[in-house]
């Protein structure tokens, strides 16, 4: 089945949920090629390996339908049916003009996926990951939006071997753009992180997770209540309306562990969670689990580290 997957540049390389699809694009031997979107000078996106035309968009405009028209001719030309994206903004975006285009509704919140001749088989999460369903999709043109961290990223060696396609257009003129700084290890790559909830009962004390953090090489994430509470900013939220994370070692910090922040990092591969509440739902998923105050025991893990 020939296939499109729509990629973005993010610190000027191929964004992890792109090479996340390419794993399981190789794994069931699909024909594809990539479109990657960005605003970026010589990203490295390229491989020797799959085909990659680099949307090259002027930062100052909002040129997403006009990419989507780009797409659109590229699927029609290659006869690509099957339009794999990563559920971000952008590809939220491109697949919603596409699926209208084309008169085929998309399908989110996909966590696998299989092919069966000329139809596509999804398994979708539902309910705040506590359930799944199943779709079959036989119309000509398929649009999946693929939650990150569904499969492994591929370790891919990059290089600057693409075509570049130079978008203009007389689309509308963005005048302010503000652009979050960031710091430290990043949540979506990390291989631990730490995440605070509202037992760090004031937003002074999550200087203690700092801390712990810098000892660790952590990377730092929150729940939506302290992030809505402006502890935090939205960035660094964990869960279904936050970021999806799948680090080596997930630490929780004074969470309760509400299915809408489990959603987001129940497939660690080890949970740590602290909570003075020994009927926390946290310690359901945790690997080990230590009923005590958050405030009494984060100093003296960094202590002793």
């Amino acid at each position: 089945m020939k296939t499109l997957i729509i990629g973005e540049v993010v610190d000027n390389k191929l964004s992890s949920g792109a090479l996340e699809i390419i794993t399981k694009a190789n794994d069931l031997g699909l024909d594809f090629e990539i479109v990657t979107v960005g605003s970026e000078e010589s990203p490295n996106i390229g491989s020797e390996t799959f085909k990659n035309t680099y949307m090259k968009c002027p930062e100052n405009k909002l040129t997403l339908g006009t990419v989507a028209d780009k797409l659109k001719s590229i699927i029609e030309e290659n006869s690509i049916s099957l339009v794999l994206s990563p559920s971000t903004y952008v590809g939220r975006d491109l697949i919603a003009f596409l699926s209208v285009d084309f008169k085929s509704s998309q399908v989110s919140n996909v966590i696998n996926f299989e092919v069966e001749g000329e139809s596509v088989t999804t398994s979708n999460s539902i309910n705040g990951g506590e359930s799944e369903y199943n779709s079959k999709i036989s119309s000509p043109h398929k649009f999946l939006l693929i939650r990150p961290k569904s499969f492994e990223e591929s370790q891919l060696s990059l290089d600057t071997n693409f075509d570049t396609v130079e978008i203009t257009s007389e689309d509308p003129e963005v005048f302010d753009i503000f652009i979050e700084e960031k710091t430290g290890p990043q949540l979506e790559d990390s291989k631990i992180v730490i995440s605070a909830g509202r037992g760090m009962v004031e937003s002074s004390n999550l200087s203690l997770v700092q801390d712990l953090a810098t000892k660790l090489n952590a990377a730092i994430g929150g729940t939506r209540a302290i992030v809505d509470a402006g502890w935090m900013p939205y960035s660094q939220q964990v869960g279904q309306t936050g970021k999806t994370v799948k680090p080596d070692v997930y630490i929780a910090l004074g969470i309760s562990g509400a299915t809408q922040h489990q959603v987001g990092m129940k497939d660690s591969k080890y949970i740590i969670a602290v909570n003075k509440d020994e009927e926390a739902p946290i310690f359901q998923i945790a690997d080990l689990g230590l009923v005590a105050d958050t405030l009494s025991i984060v100093p003296k893990i960094t202590e002793n580290l």
